[in-house]
Order: C-alpha cells, then sequence, then structure tokens
C-alpha cells in the first residue's frame, strides 16, 4: 500500500512541476510584452507614454 502513495506523491510532484514549468513560460511571455507594441498597434499612437503615465 505505501507503495501506491509513493507512486501517487511522484506523479503529483511530477504534475506540479509541469504545471509550474508552463506557469513560468507563460509570466516570462507576458512580462516580456512591451509598451511599445500596444502604443502602436492597440492604440494606433494615439497617446504618448506622457500622457498613459507610463515611464520613459
Amino acid at each position: 500500500m505505501a507503495q501506491v502513495w509513493a507512486e501517487l506523491l511522484l506523479w503529483t510532484i511530477a504534475l506540479a512541476g509541469i504545471v509550474g514549468g508552463f506557469c513560468a513560460c507563460l509570466h516570462q511571455f507576458v512580462s516580456n510584452d512591451t509598451t511599445e507594441f500596444d502604443l502602436e498597434f492597440v492604440w494606433n499612437n494615439r497617446f504618448s507614454r506622457k500622457d498613459l503615465e507610463l515611464p520613459e
């Protein structure tokens, strides 16, 4: 019975590692998204960084 619990624990740790790695990659991808992209394509440069109170 202990072997079943050990295997379950290892599978849980493996799954947590995969999910955690995916979340870390997703966070990195979202963090690297730049405001320049948003300013150019979303707002079509209608606002400056100063208007939006963003750091230069």
